[in-house]
């Protein structure tokens, strides 16, 4: 099992494949677990790292968590395993984590994916509503436990999972061992951590400054996210969009053949 030391955190990875490296980072209360449909795909033309980022899956979290931290951990993974004419996917939360090592990593990263992504950090503080919430998700987690804090997400049943399992029943052995993998100690640290982090950089305004080719990719039914879908793919100087029909806000596990198929597209 490969680990990346990165300051106070062990960044866990899988790789598969060969070929142009391909790397997927995946959303908030997931792991690398998510991308089951798509890495042995995408392991036929590419080398596909997964990485679980830090406070998920088997990644540790130290005193600081942010997207820029993410993004330091992403970068410090990728020169360390020497890596060039990267591909870089990143959904929902990790879509401007994606943005990010894109952007400050111009010579090495050619490609850059936001699936169901929401937008950088304009910079602006946190909202009270925003604190308070992340506060409740803590506290359930450390008073009731991460079965708890499984339901209380939205991870179990509700509209985050509801379309993944109708239309794609596979899906599900792959669902319980992605929250199966979290480690309880490593979420708390992860939450602390980012109840401390405040906003401080307008990395939004910089979208325009992407020079190489994108994708944006969104599902129908996602409607929260179809607006910064658009937004994106409007800023984003190289970009195209593809939305899914039928598909909400988890695509890759919704709708995997259509997705495979969009991103395969893209690659090529």
């Amino acid at each position: 099992m490969p680990f990346f030391d990165f300051d106070d955190a062990a960044i866990y990875y899988e790789i598969i494949g060969d070929g142009p490296p391909l790397v997927l980072l995946h959303g908030y209360a997931l792991n690398g677990i998510m991308w089951e449909p798509q890495r042995p795909v995408f392991a036929r033309t590419n080398t596909v790292i997964t990485i679980d980022l830090r406070g998920f899956g088997k990644s540790s979290c130290g005193k600081e968590w942010s997207g820029s931290i993410m993004a330091g951990d992403v970068r410090g993974l990728m020169e360390s395993l020497d890596l060039s004419d990267v591909s870089i996917l990143g959904f929902s939360m990790s879509g401007p984590v994606a943005f990010r090592v894109a952007l400050e990593m111009p010579k090495t990263v050619a490609r850059l994916i936001m699936v169901s992504s929401i937008l950088p950090s304009s910079g602006r503080p946190k909202a009270r509503k925003e604190t308070e919430l992340q506060r409740k998700e803590l506290d359930i987690l450390r008073l009731r436990g991460p079965r708890a804090w499984a339901e209380a997400m939205g991870l179990w049943k509700g509209p985050l999972v509801d379309n993944i399992f109708k239309l794609n029943p596979e899906a599900r052995p792959v669902w319980e061992r992605m929250i199966a993998r979290h480690n309880p100690d490593y979420l708390l640290r992860m939450m602390n951590a980012r109840n401390a982090s405040s906003p401080k950089t307008d990395w939004r305004s910089r979208l325009g400054e992407i020079a190489i080719p994108a994708l944006i990719v969104a599902g129908a039914l996602d409607k929260s996210f179809l607006d910064g879908a658009n937004y994106l793919n409007r800023i984003i100087p190289h970009s195209g969009l593809t939305v899914i029909e039928g598909a909400g806000h988890m695509v890759n596990l919704e709708s995997p053949a259509k997705f495979n198929k969009a991103l395969g597209d893209f690659l090529r």
